[in-house]
């Protein structure tokens, strides 16, 4: 069966069961994503959802405050793809307060 391809848009990193908006790269252990979909078979657009945790775990690059997580990216979770697009402007606020990498 083929895996759905749906956009993600206000998208930010979140830690399957954790109950905090972010999370920082280096506390990562169920790597998933959270942000308002479009496309998807399950939800209107613009519902917010949390992603099952990511099939590829994706590890700090550069350094342990670089996420290799971008726009324009595909990601994958167990029966969907998401293709990021645009990253969530409160998510990149905390990550450059804490100087964790976002940018393209």
């Amino acid at each position: 069966m083929r895996k759905p391809k749906v956009v993600l848009n206000n998208w930010s990193v979140v830690m399957h069961g954790n109950p905090t908006p972010y999370t920082a790269p280096e506390q990562l252990g169920r790597l998933c994503l959270g942000g308002d979909v479009v496309g998807h078979p399950s939800f209107d657009d613009g519902h917010y959802v949390t992603t099952s945790p990511l099939v590829r775990p994706f590890q700090p690059t550069e350094g342990p405050n670089v996420l290799s997580i971008r726009d324009g990216m595909i990601v994958e979770t167990a029966n969907t793809l998401y293709m990021l697009e645009g990253v969530c402007p409160k998510y990149k606020a905390w990550c450059d307060a804490r100087s964790y990498g976002t940018s393209t």
